[in-house]
């Protein structure tokens, strides 16, 4: 962290930008002040029971993988209590501060260990710079990666969940803001038509998905994941696009006709199985599925070639590719690679650490 932080102050030095003062300002509370929304946290203590009662069915290769299970156990005793007996005064309190709350554990990027200096009152110069060097060299490399169409302003979330970040150029930068926004352009881009649904694996508390369907109208996005996260991107999706039409576990089934009149559907991994062929135009996956044991990883890969018309979007770790590579060569999946090139997102925070955006194309 000192490292980091020296580096940082060097880098920075000249930058009007570099403010310690924007750090503290965006540690502040943001909590919005909206109602407590009863019908749509009784759907989703609905919908999480009928995922965990599924997912207890279900073959293990749709299981949580093993690090969720820890997750499960460490952080989110709280929150999976409140889902199952259905407590929403409980659950609202919880969601409505979720940034810094564990029930968003392994969903929320914070410096490791570092909560309780941040968000306890115990925040030092050092952190500061830590953190805002961090926050800079993110939003450098999202210019570069996005070629510089963007103002800094479009990096904006909701405040729901009592987001954390940085004040830059007047924007509250959310922790993890640009990578979320920066995959989100990434899949548009790709689009032929931008009315299109497309799917993802592992798409956490919803954040990328926000600025994939923030001004994107017609846009259907379908999230297969884990039911506690599953719980939290219901709400997290659900309060900020209050307009569009969400569709929950259990409540329809996942036929094409369904798909073509909601605007986000959110479902267990076992579902894959589920979803018509050729039903969306592009799947993207973040990091999720490079953590999957080599047969699950091929089921995944078989289920995403069925499903994808145009492509399959991989950003992750390059050992993450590189598996997946090798799983479609030796289990024969019919995913043709297409392109790979350098997304170094992390690279500044570990130098060791390459990542790829990897692009593949369905073969049939």
């Amino acid at each position: 962290m000192r490292r980091s932080a020296r580096a940082g102050k060097r880098r920075f030095a000249h930058d009007e930008r570099y403010i310690l003062q924007s750090v503290t300002d965006g540690f502040l509370p943001h909590t919005s002040e909206g109602t407590e929304d009863e019908a749509l946290l009784q759907r989703i203590c609905t919908a999480y029971k009928k995922a965990v009662a599924q997912e207890g069915c279900a073959s293990d290769i749709y299981q949580a993988t093993g690090w969720w299970q820890q997750v499960r156990t460490r952080s989110l005793g709280p929150v999976m209590k409140a889902l199952l007996a259905s407590d929403t005064k409980a659950l609202h309190a919880l969601y409505r501060n979720f940034f810094r709350d564990s029930c968003s554990a392994g969903l929320i990027s914070i410096p490791p260990g570092m909560a309780k200096a941040y968000f306890q009152g115990g925040m030092r110069d050092l952190h500061r710079h830590y953190y805002l060097q961090d926050v800079l060299q993110s939003i450098d490399y999202w210019r570069l990666q996005t070629e510089g169409r963007f103002a800094i302003k479009e990096l904006a979330g909701p405040a729901i969940g009592n987001p954390f970040g940085a004040f830059i150029e007047g924007t509250l930068v959310e922790s993890g803001a640009e990578y979320r926004h920066g995959c989100a352009q990434s899949i548009k881009d790709r689009l032929i038509d931008p009315a299109s649904a497309v799917a993802e694996i592992g798409g956490g508390f919803g954040g990328m998905a926000y600025y994939l369907l923030r001004n994107q109208h017609g846009m259907r996005y379908i999230n297969f994941d884990v039911p506690e996260s599953l719980a939290l991107a219901a709400y997290y999706l659900g309060t900020a696009f209050p307009a569009l039409k969400l569709l929950l576990f259990g409540e329809v089934e996942v036929t094409q006709r369904n798909i073509e009149q909601a605007d986000v559907i959110l479902m267990p991994l076992s579902q894959l199985e589920v979803l018509p062929q050729n039903s969306v135009a592009l799947t993207f996956s973040a990091h999720a599925m490079s953590d999957l044991g080599n047969g699950a990883m091929a089921v995944y890969l078989q289920q995403v070639e069925r499903i994808s018309q145009d492509a399959f979007l991989y950003i992750g770790h390059e050992k993450g590719h590189q598996r997946l590579s090798a799983t479609m060569a030796a289990r024969a999946v019919p995913l043709q690679l297409v392109k790979s090139s350098g997304s170094d997102w992390n690279r500044h925070r570990s130098p060791e650490t390459r990542e790829v955006e990897t692009l593949y194309k369905p073969s049939h």
